[in-house]
């Protein structure tokens, strides 16, 4: 999707498609949010010198500055999650007041829908896709509107996505 002039029919059929592929229940398996984030960790190597380059019509930071800090913080974040999804979403017990006797008391996580991320310009890689990573774990949708000031990165990243 554009990152200007984006029609409101547009964003209004974005947000109900997501709307729809949150409500088919997709997203509640951890095992899907495994794989998503997995073909993210994979986009983002293929991906990486485009991103760079972006990076550096846009804002002139170099390759170095890039991965240090874009590039690399989405990559842990990434590895982190994947690494902590399996118990993030294991049920949790809780004692359980004497007048609520004889139930069980837990808490369990469950997502609660669809997400807007908003990027600002000055790290537009990083405050796009690290909040991103955080939607896939809790098994939201998300629509991702990069900042209108780093156009060349919002595309890239437009490509990156349609791609995966």
């Amino acid at each position: 999707m554009a990152t200007e002039n984006t029609s409101p029919e547009r964003i209004e059929a974005v947000v109900r498609a997501q709307r729809e592929y949150f409500a088919s229940g997709v997203t509640l398996d951890r095992c899907f949010r495994e794989e998503q984030l997995r073909r993210l960790q994979q986009a983002l190597h293929k991906w990486h010198a485009p991103l760079c380059k972006a990076l550096w019509a846009d804002l002139h930071k170099s390759e170095q500055e890039a991965v240090l800090t874009e590039l690399s913080i989405v990559e842990g974040e990434v590895k982190t999650h994947l690494h902590h999804l399996k118990r993030w979403m294991r049920t949790e017990r809780r004692s359980t007041p004497l007048k609520m006797m004889p139930s069980r008391s837990r808490i369990v996580s469950e997502p609660l829908g669809i997400s807007l991320i908003i990027s600002p310009w000055n790290y537009p890689v990083q405050l796009l896709l690290n909040p991103l990573v955080g939607a896939i774990s809790a098994g939201c949708t998300a629509v991702l509107k990069p900042s209108p000031y780093v156009p060349t990165v919002s595309s890239v990243i437009e490509q990156m996505v349609a791609d995966t």
